[in-house]
């Protein structure tokens, strides 16, 4: 089991995770961890500095985004590492979040639905494991 701590009075729990490309690429990113995303999403540019060409990918979703409903590549992410805890081939959404953003992408479903996660708000802690 791997633990994280977060501040449990900040609106969304950040975390780094290291995503790993065609040819042992690797690159590491601020996401949130949303468990009410089906997919993880991670932005065009890093898709691409992985080696990926998401322009050319056959699987498409659809977003409910502020400015309206977009289409986004899915792509497959070779390995997911967040904490001591890797997935492989993971489905992932190629999108750019606002420029605002508190992170660049989210870890969703699509990771964690392997993992146990324990979510404990008043101690700001967060445990991952594969049970």
């Amino acid at each position: 089991m791997s633990s994280t701590t977060f501040d449990p009075q900040s609106p969304v729990i950040v975390v780094d995770i290291t995503l790993e490309g065609e040819g042992g690429i690797k690159r590491r990113i601020k996401v949130a961890l949303d468990t009410g995303a089906t997919y993880t999403m991670i932005p065009w540019e890093i898709a691409e500095a992985l080696g990926y060409r998401p322009e050319i990918s056959k699987e498409k979703v659809t977003l409910i985004t502020a400015s309206g409903v977009e289409t986004a590549p899915i792509i497959e992410v070779k390995k997911i590492r967040f904490l001591d805890e890797i997935a492989d081939n993971v489905p992932v959404v190629c999108h750019d979040l606002p420029p605002k953003s508190f992170v660049v992408g989210l870890l969703g479903s699509s990771f964690l639905r392997e993992f146990k996660i324990v979510i404990d708000y008043p101690k700001g802690i967060l445990e991952i494991s594969r049970e």
